[in-house]
């Protein structure tokens, strides 16, 4: 949308903003824009095209996540017809920006903290997902970025790491699952609280698909070393019967789940939208991918010597 456009939204909506900024746009099609009144009082813009879907599960989680004392960005209007919610504007703090040597380890335990009292409160009416859907997420990878994108017919290894996948999330304690916690998606409000964000596709999923997003980030090699240590600390926080080797499983086999799918999602976004504006983190979604598979699994080679390659000529083309 262009800013004018926004504008008029705003002010259908009972907010008349004189100005608006773009802030994000996502996979799912949202337009986040920071919009701002003659009185310099600012709120954030969430935009849908009604044909591709609603806010009604945001608007519903969000009322769950506050009953539980979890801060999180709050609706203060919606507009089903138009496709918008208003929310309360939270700033730019995200953690993705904020995040340095010398607050790392303390914010990202604090993300850990706020990780596993979402997945310990009771949320109703979210829905669990099933095996076949994760399997049909991972397979993303070789149907779109591999074959379409990449021109590339995958051997057998693949196959199998996604069974190997598929089989070990079904054995991990199932809990709330944000589906996104990464920190694009946490932010440090004007009270230096943390604070949660795009929580609309929330399910009861799999332990490590959360624990991949925050520890394994699209943009930064993963740092084993340091992951152990928060690990540690996470395990003390959901007091499940676990060890330590059992938490880095749960992490392993989330990451390879979340970074197949999403290898799939952004080279099908730039196939069929021709959005180019996350290419660029395509080559270390893999390198995280690849470190965190077994070294005695065959598709760890394979995606180093015949993938890998092929995305770094793909995107220079591009």
């Amino acid at each position: 949308m262009k800013e004018e456009e926004v504008i008029i939204l705003s002010k259908q909506c009972n907010f008349h903003a004189v100005k608006a900024s773009s802030l994000k746009q996502e996979a799912s099609g949202r337009e986040y824009w920071r919009i701002i009144d003659a009185d310099n009082n600012s709120m954030v813009l969430c935009y849908l095209e009604p044909s591709r879907g609603d806010h009604s599960n945001f608007i519903a989680i969000s009322e769950e996540l506050i009953k539980n004392n979890i801060s999180c960005s709050k609706i203060v209007h919606h507009n089903e017809v138009l496709g918008v919610t208003i929310q309360n504007d939270l700033g730019d703090g995200d953690l993705l920006s904020v995040l340095d040597e010398d607050n790392k380890f303390e914010l990202l335990k604090s993300s850990l903290r706020m990780l596993s009292e979402i997945q310990n409160s009771k949320i109703d009416n979210i829905n669990r997902f099933t095996n076949e859907e994760l399997v049909e997420q991972m397979n993303l990878f070789k149907d779109i970025f591999c074959s379409d994108f990449l021109n590339v017919n995958v051997d057998s290894s693949i196959d199998n790491l996604i069974t190997t996948t598929s089989n070990s999330l079904f054995e991990h304690p199932w809990v709330n699952c944000h589906f996104d916690f990464e920190r694009r998606n946490l932010i440090l409000d004007n009270k230096n609280e943390l604070t949660v964000i795009d929580f609309q596709d929330m399910r009861i999923g799999p332990i490590g698909i959360d624990l991949a997003g925050i520890l394994v980030d699209h943009y930064h090699e993963v740092d084993l070393r340091a992951t152990k240590d928060l690990l540690k600390f996470y395990s003390k926080q959901v007091k499940l019967d676990c060890s330590e080797n059992d938490f880095f499983e749960f992490l392993r086999w989330g990451t390879i789940q979340r970074n197949l799918r999403i290898l799939g999602t952004l080279s099908n976004l730039y196939l069929t939208k021709n959005r180019t504006f996350r290419l660029k983190d395509l080559s270390m979604i893999l390198f995280n991918l690849i470190q965190m598979i077994p070294e005695n699994h065959a598709s760890k080679e394979y995606l180093i010597n015949a993938i890998s390659p092929k995305l770094t000529i793909r995107v220079s083309e591009i």
